[in-house]
């Protein structure tokens, strides 16, 4: 008999896991809508967003709300200088040199984390990751739910700065027509700058927001990475909604299949969605079929 107070307890373990997942692969399928840049280094700007609060709350003292705020505009400021660095001069080369490029700045941030911090594994101090809360028969830590509401706003928000702000329109001007973007006076470079900072900033906010929960240390974006890219996959390469849809599910695929099947092969249910999608999707759910 299937017990309903359990039953809320993984579905509501799969949204918070879920909406991470989305702003984790967000800013991924945003860069790869506008930029056309499969960015194999996003993980690591997952990482950094974690260190980045580990540093801020631990050696300098700071408060978590205002260490997770500080931590993203620092690492979109990392994203602005590694555009300009490994994009920028290769924007008008063939694509997989621009996917070289993102493995490179990927094993480089990776390994100079590894060099500053050692492998040793650490761990975000925020306040809220001790108190737990419930809600009739669920669970969650403080720290759960603010990861869940604060991740809903900043998808919320990139969303309307992609759809309803005038760089958000150019932003999506460029990724239908470069050329034509560039003609009607739109500046690329500062369009590709955007979009690569705000990237880098939803990375960086869900590592701020999901470190505390976990171990932090260098190797940590190959685990974002991955989900991130099953996500886009499954979504549709460049689909918001797609990202955020399939985000959600694979979290409560994850959630469900722990909670009934076995923790063993939660991660597998996640592969096999890639395969049944791009079985009868090749696109992916919101994907748009290349002609």
């Amino acid at each position: 008999m299937l017990d309903i107070d359990i039953l809320l307890q993984q579905v509501t373990n799969g949204l918070v896991n879920g909406i991470g997942y989305v702003l984790i692969a967000l800013g991924l399928t945003i860069v790869f809508g506008v930029m056309k840049v499969v960015n194999f280094a996003h993980g690591e700007f997952y990482m950094l967003g974690a260190y980045a609060t580990y540093i801020v709350t631990g050696a300098m003292g700071t408060n978590y709300l205002i260490a997770v705020p500080v931590a993203i505009l620092v690492v979109a400021a990392i994203g602005v200088l590694a555009n300009y660095v490994f994009f920028r001069p290769t924007r008008s080369q063939h694509e997989v040199v621009g996917l070289m490029s993102s493995v490179a700045l990927g094993l480089i941030l990776m390994n100079g984390v590894l060099f500053l911090f050692s492998a040793e594994p650490k761990t975000i101090a925020s306040p809220f990751s001790d108190k737990v809360i419930n809600v009739g028969p669920v669970f969650l830590t403080e720290q759960r739910l603010l990861s869940m509401v604060c991740a809903a706003f900043m998808v919320a928000g990139a969303w309307l700065f992609v759809t309803k702000t005038r760089l958000g329109k150019m932003m999506q001007a460029t990724a239908q027509n470069i050329d034509g973007a560039s003609l009607s006076g739109i500046n690329v470079d500062r369009v590709y700058m955007t979009t690569f900072a705000l990237g880098c900033g939803l990375a960086a906010s869900a590592g701020a927001l999901l470190g505390p929960l976990v171990s932090i240390y260098p190797t940590l974006g190959e685990w974002a990475v991955l989900k991130a890219f099953v996500v886009v996959i499954v979504g549709g390469l460049g689909s918001i909604p797609g990202a955020i849809i399939a985000g959600i599910a694979l979290g409560l695929i994850e959630a469900l299949s722990a909670g009934y099947i076995s923790t063993a092969l939660q991660d597998v249910f996640g592969y096999a969605a890639i395969i049944v999608v791009l079985m009868f999707m090749p696109q992916g759910l919101f994907g748009r079929r290349a002609k």
